[in-house]
């Protein structure tokens, strides 16, 4: 019985030996594993700082409005390192601050918090105030703290809010010294701030509020204006000599608009942005030698187009630019033939009939119509466009029609489902495309 169980006992201290041999194995390799890094641990700090601004970056160009700090904060809650790496690189904290504070709870917190990691770096900030006075005041103040680094600013009111009054001397400093654009959405301001020798861009709801605010105007060269009325406007613009680009929504004249002996003088305005048809008012009291963009952004009337075309042929301006959207197909034309120097045409949103289209068409393919085009777009304008009229006039130009500039670029956007002859046609201008024609099709 002894001898028939020694063999078994014997596999048996083997095995045990086998095993302990094993783990003695195991631990040896865990400690080696232990004392390894994986390789991107070991990347210089430098580098790991320009992988994680990069990643940053991308991440607030594909999310329009995310949680904030929604990157930098995924990076700090991967391992220690990171964590350190993030929490001591500024520039990670300071750029494309995206904040609803509408909708985030304990926001005032997470801005004292997450500012203060930004160093002294400029800010870039875009905060959606909330509606709640107490929790508005908190987050106010907190701002205000850092009014000196202020370079990009937005805010705004929450949706069911609007044209609240801020006392911005109270809530901010009167001295921001980096600040270089600034937008106030659906907020009214109470008082001024006065100092802001590096602002060029300014966008505001009024523009009597320019004026209340109290910031230099004479470097500007960006004015964006959703409301505004003549005289107060004027006003601001008689300061403004270093203006480019001037945008206009939804004006309307007071009572003493008529008599304004004024005229203004924007010998740098290069670019006009008309929203509304009430935005070209204005226009009767500007000079603008050096325009040479127009975008007209909403429905214009008659008048409209002969205020813009007036302007421009007073101020012998030279318009190379021209973007139309949702403009009825006679002033339109009224605009493409009388402004024969646009080298660059932009359709959006247009409602023409075949009659009419065929009339703009026939006049491109002869020559009659935009002699010195050189670059065309045509967005979201279908099924209205017709296929074969537009790939007719692209064709022609390209190969070249007497007496005009030859086409050089085409950018089409549209809907295959409600415009398959579209899809069909593709064969003709890839045949463009491979022949030289610059085109973009989505």
């Amino acid at each position: 019985m002894n001898s028939a169980a020694a063999a078994p006992r014997a596999q048996l201290d083997d095995i045990e030996k086998s095993i302990a041999a094993l783990e003695s194995q195991k631990g040896r390799l865990l400690e080696d594993l232990g004392s390894l890094k994986y390789p991107v641990l070991t990347l210089p700090n430098e580098i790991t700082v320009e992988i994680f601004l990069h990643f940053v970056s991308v991440m607030r160009q594909e999310n329009h409005r995310p949680q904030p700090y929604h990157a930098v904060l995924k990076l700090a809650s991967v391992c220690q390192s990171w964590r350190a790496v993030t929490l001591s690189t500024c520039a990670l904290w300071n750029d494309g601050v995206k904040v609803d504070c509408h909708s985030i709870r304990d926001a005032g917190q997470l801005l004292e918090v997450c500012l203060a990691r930004a160093g002294s770096l400029p800010l870039d900030l875009d905060i959606r105030l909330p509606d709640d006075e107490i929790s508005r005041d908190t987050i106010s103040s907190t701002l205000g703290l850092y009014g000196s680094q202020w370079r990009h600013v937005h805010l705004s009111s929450p949706d069911i809010v609007s044209n609240w009054i801020l006392d911005l001397n109270y809530h901010f400093p009167s001295s921001l010294p980096v600040l270089e654009s600034f937008t106030l959405s659906d907020i009214q301001t109470g008082s001024s701030l006065r100092h802001a020798p590096q602002l060029r861009e300014l966008s505001l709801r009024n523009s009597s509020w320019a004026i209340q605010l109290g910031l230099p105007l004479n470097k500007l060269t960006k004015l964006d204006l959703i409301r505004f009325d003549i005289t107060p406007l004027l006003a601001v613009l008689a300061y403004t000599p270093n203006l480019e680009c001037l945008q206009l929504a939804y004006g309307y004249a007071t009572e003493d608009t008529q008599v304004v002996p004024l005229s203004v003088l924007l010998p740098h305005l290069h670019t006009f942005v008309c929203e509304q048809d009430p935005s070209t008012m204005v226009l009767q009291y500007l000079t603008l030698p050096a325009l040479e963009r127009i975008e007209l952004v909403y429905y214009l009337s008659d008048a409209g187009v002969r205020a813009i075309l007036s302007c421009v042929a007073r101020s012998c301006s030279t318009i190379r630019t021209l973007n139309i959207n949702h403009l009825a197909f006679n002033d339109a034309y009224d605009c493409l033939r009388s402004l024969p120097t646009i080298r660059h045409l932009c359709l959006s949103q247009l409602s023409w009939s075949n009659d009419q289209q065929d009339s703009f068409f026939a006049a491109m393919v002869s020559g009659g119509c935009l002699p010195v085009l050189e670059s065309l777009t045509c967005e979201e304008c279908w099924p209205q466009i017709r296929a074969d009229k537009l790939i007719a006039v692209v064709s022609a130009r390209w190969l070249g029609v007497e007496g005009t500039t030859k086409l050089n670029s085409v950018s089409l956007d549209f809907d295959e489902d409600s415009n398959p002859e579209f899809a069909n046609a593709f064969d003709q201008l890839y045949e463009l495309g491979r022949q030289g024609l610059k085109l973009a099709i989505t």
